[in-house]
């Protein structure tokens, strides 16, 4: 099998891709699921929705200079579309906030910390990125674990700063934000990874 779009960069079990219209059905597995999307600020999404958010991405692939990298996350091993993952650029085009889902079939596996250490890598060395930042609730522990397992230092910590959705009941909610300085990431990698990302 082959990637069914252009292959932005890879990871040793990974490959991230451009999303393409094919991919709603596996998009829709996670993100119209409320145990997967518990802690996100949306409620499940309906299939139209998805296909909504495939065209948004879509449009994206193609705006200059380009702003959102949001990814489709492949197995290597299977080509299967297992989550999302990207890079939302501030105005300055020197900050991006960091966002990931992934299916929970796929949860407690590592690819999470393994696909954020590489957009790390593609957004400070193929972007020329200053800081990248994240944001998760205060209780989803998982994604916070993430942020910390990729070098991420915690900022902030925001109480009931946003009133959305838990479970399909409104309530107010808590965040922690996180962040890490192109210096920072580069002062911790290891001799001869400071080359450009293939595909930047």
């Amino acid at each position: 099998m082959q990637p069914v779009s252009p292959v932005v960069f890879e990871t040793e079990r990974l490959y991230m891709r451009e999303f393409v219209k094919d991919d709603a059905p596996a998009v829709f597995e996670y993100a119209g699921n409320v145990e997967n999307t518990c802690f996100l600020p949306f409620s499940p999404e309906p299939p139209e929705e998805v296909e909504r958010f495939i065209e948004s991405r879509l449009a994206s692939q193609i705006v200059s200079p380009r702003r959102i990298w949001d990814l489709a996350v492949c197995l290597k091993e299977t080509d299967e579309l297992i989550g999302s993952m990207g890079l939302t650029l501030k105005d300055d085009m020197r900050q991006a906030e960091l966002g990931y889902i992934f299916n929970m079939r796929f949860w407690h596996m590592g690819y999470a910390t393994e696909a954020a250490r590489g957009f790390l890598r593609f957004g400070f060395l193929g972007l020329d990125l200053h800081r990248v930042y994240a944001r998760c609730d205060d209780k989803n522990a998982a994604s916070l674990a993430v942020m910390e397992r990729i070098g991420m230092r915690r900022e902030a910590h925001f109480i009931k700063d946003e009133y959305t959705t838990v479970f399909a009941k409104k309530g107010w909610r808590s965040h922690y934000h996180c962040a890490i300085l192109q210096k920072e990431y580069l002062m911790g990698l290891p001799d001869g990874l400071h080359s450009p990302v293939s595909g930047s």
